[in-house]
């Protein structure tokens, strides 16, 4: 007899503690641990990020011709003081095709602004004149375009891109900071 009151006074006190338990409190908990688990995920995410990030002090010294010929928006050449690097992108132009070219990466941030004569020889190079390689001088931060960032645009084939072809395919990068 004893050994069943036992039985049921612990019966009673799991019932009570059912009874009590509160659940608002376990959502509580619940709410707090997802969002540091969100937090930690997040946090290692932008350091990842980070860590692609690169660095690059050079000039704009080229362009895509494809983009000139067929008024796209245009693609720039940077190559890097240390003639290292040599880097494609597409996002320090306007957003459409316009001359003078600008090259910028916000349009209230205009660093410099390319006259249009600087792209009448595009048939024959993808490089500014001579003359100018030293003029467009750009610090740059930037990372690797994924396969979905890169632009690819379709092209006659009536002019020497010879000179452009191996950077529009392995070197093209998204500027994420552009200074002088």
């Amino acid at each position: 007899m004893n050994q069943k009151k036992t039985i049921l006074n612990w019966q009673e006190i799991i019932n009570q503690d059912i009874v009590n338990f509160n659940f608002t409190q376990l959502n509580n908990i619940i709410a707090k641990l997802a969002i540091v688990i969100l937090i930690g995920l997040l946090s290692i995410k932008c350091e990842k990020d980070n860590l692609n990030l690169k660095h690059a002090e050079g000039y704009i010294v080229g362009f895509n011709p494809c983009t000139i010929n067929h008024h796209y928006r245009i693609g720039y050449v940077i190559i890097s003081t240390d003639l290292k690097d040599t880097l494609i992108t597409y996002n320090l132009s306007d957003a459409s095709f316009k001359m003078p070219a600008s090259i910028m990466l916000n349009p209230s941030d205009t660093l410099y602004k390319i006259p249009e004569s600087y792209f009448q020889n595009y048939r024959n190079s993808a490089y500014l004149p001579i003359e100018t390689r030293f003029d467009y001088k750009v610090k740059v931060t930037y990372a690797y375009a994924t396969e979905v960032e890169k632009i690819f645009h379709e092209c006659s084939a009536d002019f020497n891109q010879g000179d452009f072809s191996n950077q529009f395919l392995h070197n093209q990068v998204i500027i994420k900071s552009l200074s002088k």
